[in-house]
């Protein structure tokens, strides 16, 4: 099966939306639609679709990588491959988390230059090179590999894991899907049991079905949210990338995505009276909901893009600009908080920023200016051979 463009093309625009939406996070003068929801908000708004647009994706591309591993079983390589692909991403994601309370009077290094050189190890071990699958050079993953391993220990103060952050929840998630999918040999019926014990699991744990385990566990990793209800945000895209693993007309395979996302709907909006449609808390509901926003909105991609052309013809011009970020989402995430590491580091006045303390309309089209500037390093970047790979 050829590479999904509309799979890449869908990333890609979660992933800017991502960085837009990270720009203008409490900017002022900027609409309520596009600032995330409080702690006790019952609903969704703009920002708040993009994480589980981003969980969803995980999830779709989940059967068409390990569509062999389903065949052939759960291996000791197989598992720790996929340990070693989860922990990293929690690791990192933890790193990350902890940044506001990085205190550098009592650190080794400038914050600037901590962070500076933890991308640096981030960009050695996920270096996706060719060569290396076919036993070329090693070295700078291991190199990476130390390096953040040096950067963890004279952490001040030590790390604290908190709720995970973005990258360490989408590492628990992918890990619980990843698992799933090969143990279950791609079924999609196993695998939709799997997904309603997700959700079984976050209305159960949060009803207090979960206190007889122990509070170090507990504490360790919130279960409900995390391995429930995040994790069958995930499983929802599993379900969908499941659709691609066999030869099916394309409008079969639409009808049977816009039935899931029906139902995925309907399913929310039945539960939202238990807990409403809530971020914070990664609801059932809010779970199910943003499922069926990302998966109508995949279907659009998907008509868009693979449905109406040929496999000969090249993607759309409209849609083909979205590529080297789906293409290359881990270094287009973390590139904007590189650059202004970077910026630190060579103590360059933020003249990128004119609008920031403004905000409004201004601000809003220099947030978009700033994702636009990302787009091109991450092009350059494709086009120079720099690529992540998890």
């Amino acid at each position: 099966m050829q590479r999904l463009a509309s799979l890449d093309a869908f990333r890609g625009f979660i992933i800017l939306a991502m960085i837009w939406v990270n720009y203008i996070a409490g900017m002022r003068g900027s609409p309520a639609w596009l600032q995330h929801t409080g702690p006790q908000a019952d609903g969704i708004t703009v920002p708040d679709l993009v994480f589980p647009g981003f969980l969803f994706i995980v999830g779709v591309a989940i059967p068409l990588a390990l569509r062999r591993a389903a065949a052939d079983g759960l291996s000791a390589r197989l598992f720790g491959k996929l340990l070693w692909r989860s922990a990293s991403l929690m690791l990192a994601g933890v790193v990350l988390l902890n940044a506001e309370r990085y205190d550098a009077a009592a650190a080794a290094l400038p914050r600037s230059w901590y962070y500076l050189l933890f991308y640096a190890a981030m960009i050695l071990v996920w270096r996706h090179d060719g060569a290396a699958a076919g036993g070329g050079r090693a070295w700078p993953k291991w190199l990476g590999g130390a390096l953040m391993a040096a950067l963890v220990l004279v952490f001040p103060g030590g790390l604290q894991h908190g709720w995970w952050g973005i990258l360490g929840m989408i590492g628990w998630a992918y890990l619980a899907c990843s698992l799933a999918f090969v143990l279950a040999g791609g079924g999609s019926a196993p695998l939709a049991g799997v997904f309603a014990a997700m959700l079984a699991l976050y209305l159960g744990g949060t009803a207090g079905a979960l206190d007889w385990l122990p509070a170090g566990l507990r504490e360790f990793v919130s279960i409900p949210q995390v391995l429930g209800s995040t994790a069958a945000n995930v499983m929802a895209g599993v379900l969908v990338g499941n659709l691609f693993r066999a030869e099916l007309p394309h409008r079969l395979r639409m009808r049977q995505m816009a039935w899931m996302a029906l139902a995925f709907l309907a399913a929310g909006l039945l539960l939202r009276p238990y807990h409403g449609i809530n971020k914070i808390h990664a609801t059932a509901s809010y779970t199910l909901v943003c499922a069926a926003i990302m998966l109508a909105l995949f279907i659009l991609f998907y008509w868009l893009i693979d449905a109406r052309r040929r496999d000969t013809q090249p993607v759309p011009r409209a849609a083909a600009w979205l590529l080297p970020a789906g293409s290359n989402a881990l270094l287009a995430y973390i590139l904007p908080d590189l650059f202004e590491q970077a910026a630190a580091v060579l103590h360059i006045p933020r003249f990128w920023w004119p609008f920031l303390d403004s905000g409004g309309p201004a601000g809003l089209a220099n947030a978009a200016a700033m994702t636009a500037l990302m787009l091109a390093l991450v092009t350059l970047a494709n086009r120079a051979g720099l690529r992540l790979k998890f």
